[in-house]
């Protein structure tokens, strides 16, 4: 004989059901929340540090030329123009997500290369001024100490994302362990109405 459902119960099995669905979305939700954010954190970790860490050597190799041929008291092999090899890559770099620090290392970089390069045009155009000489000496000394800083930044940034997409992760490894419990256990009271709907529903309305 089929057993059938009172109001009540059939209530109570429509109560069941919805929130079992709202649950399983908020929980869809959440896994979807955080997985956005861990491709974002794993997205800026290699376009707003990895690749700016490659900037900051080549802007390093680039003084490394510079003290190289003061040292040596010779002209370099090719004219030093910031235009031409420096402001390409400042410019990938200003286009990155900088933090409040960095913005203002950054503007202190540009403005000590755009000096650099006025101390190179005066040394062409005046011969081997000690005055320039040692003027290009003291920039080149605040653009690695601005290099150091910016690359201490990269550093740091780098492992505070690192423990959001972490944390994130660990977040969503958890909702979804709960979540496959949850749909366990609604398989389990699925399956008890299914052989006995009076009884585990009359069990229920007495509880």
């Amino acid at each position: 004989m089929k057993a059938k459902l009172s109001g009540k119960q059939r209530i109570l099995v429509g109560a069941i059901l919805t929130f079992a669905f709202l649950l399983v979305l908020g929980s869809n939700l959440l896994d979807r929340k955080h997985f956005e954010t861990i491709q974002r954190t794993v997205s800026s970790i290699y376009h707003d540090r990895i690749m700016v860490q490659d900037y900051i050597y080549k802007l390093r190799n680039h003084i490394y030329v510079e003290e190289l041929a003061l040292i040596e008291g010779r002209e370099k092999v090719e004219p030093y123009l910031v235009s031409q090899k420096i402001q390409p890559i400042l410019n990938d770099y200003k286009n990155t997500v900088l933090t409040p620090e960095e913005s203002k290392l950054l503007e202190r970089l540009i403005n000590g290369f755009s000096g650099l390069e006025t101390l190179e045009l005066e040394g062409k155009a005046g011969g081997k001024s000690q005055n320039v000489q040692v003027n290009t000496k003291e920039t080149l000394v605040k653009l690695k100490k601005n290099l150091d800083a910016l690359e201490a930044i990269q550093i740091e940034e780098s492992k505070r994302l690192t423990k959001i997409s972490e944390k994130s992760l660990g977040i969503n490894m958890m909702l979804s362990n709960l979540e496959m419990t949850f749909l366990v256990l609604i398989g389990m009271a699925i399956a008890l109405l299914a052989f006995q709907p009076i009884k585990t529903l009359n069990l229920v309305h007495r509880n």
